[in-house]
């Protein structure tokens, strides 16, 4: 599990919401759900966690929109832009999972495995070498 205590810098696409995240961090890693494929529009999301006391918005907090899926995952989104923004599950209150790609900060952490390969789509071979879920990590 990552654990750094490094502090990182995120925004949304457009720059209305920008945030602040310190860790330690929680688990880094490849969601291939259908939802986070909806969501993201992609293959595949990389969300990494962190406590939610751990979590600042530095502005436009007001702007993050949300919603929550048939599963039960509750999405945060940029309401000016749409980027994907956060990811919460009933299951760890206490967590908050960050898209990856909306950091402006280098993480110095790699992604520890892929979840929820059984809906992968079809037309994406995996050869990182990273362990491969069907469904959570365990």
């Amino acid at each position: 599990m990552a654990t750094t205590e490094d502090i990182h810098e995120g925004s949304c696409c457009c720059g209305r919401v920008r945030f602040r995240m310190q860790g330690p961090f929680g688990t880094f890693s490849h969601c291939h759900c259908t939802d986070c494929r909806k969501s993201h529009g992609a293959a595949f999301a990389t969300y990494i966690g962190v406590g939610r006391a751990r979590l600042s918005f530095l502005q436009g907090e007001g702007e993050v929109g949300s919603f929550t899926t048939a599963t039960g995952t509750r999405r945060g989104f940029c309401r000016n832009c749409g980027s994907s923004l956060t990811g919460t599950v009933a299951s760890e209150p206490d967590m908050i999972y960050i898209a990856a790609g909306t950091l402006d900060t280098p993480l110095r952490l790699k992604p520890e495995y892929h979840i929820f390969i059984r809906s992968q789509v079809p037309w994406l071979d995996l050869h990182d070498g990273l362990p491969q879920h069907r469904e959570f990590a365990e």
